[in-house]
């Protein structure tokens, strides 16, 4: 009987030390980047831009209006793209004939959701019958400060 008690003892020691080694520390809930480390390698899963407005005056393709989505507990800043442009003229309808990328000098705040940019900004060369028919985010910098 003294060695099931024993026994029993050790379990019952070794489980409480399981539980106690699997509680949050207190500087993992202070700081959201700490638990999900996705959130600050792969900002581009978080990121989201839904809607935008693109014109070429003078052979210069010009970006405007950028709604970008950011559904990750941090914020992120400098934001790499890649504009993909399709014809809108000519034999080549509808295919993709170019791409550029370009950096977004915005700061989007966590869980948020707003149109950056409404002064536009340069985005490399680009023609009239070019029309952006996606924006790919490539990679952002987070901010864990």
């Amino acid at each position: 009987m003294r060695k099931l008690t024993g026994l029993y003892f050790l379990f019952a020691l070794l489980f409480s030390f399981s539980l106690l080694s699997y509680a949050e520390d207190a500087t993992e809930a202070e700081n959201p980047a700490s638990y999900n480390s996705n959130q600050i390698t792969h900002p581009e899963w978080f990121l989201k831009i839904t809607d935008w407005s693109y014109f070429a005056p003078a052979r210069v393709a010009m970006l405007s209006s950028v709604k970008i989505e950011n559904t990750a507990d941090i914020a992120y800043k400098d934001i790499r793209v890649r504009l993909i442009f399709n014809s809108s003229s000519g034999p080549a309808v509808g295919q993709t004939i170019a791409t550029t990328q370009g950096m977004l000098p915005v700061t989007v705040p966590p869980k948020s959701a707003d149109t950056y940019l409404k002064g536009g900004i340069t985005m490399g060369a680009g023609k009239q019958s070019y029309i952006v028919s996606d924006i790919q985010i490539l990679s952002a910098t987070p901010i864990t400060d």
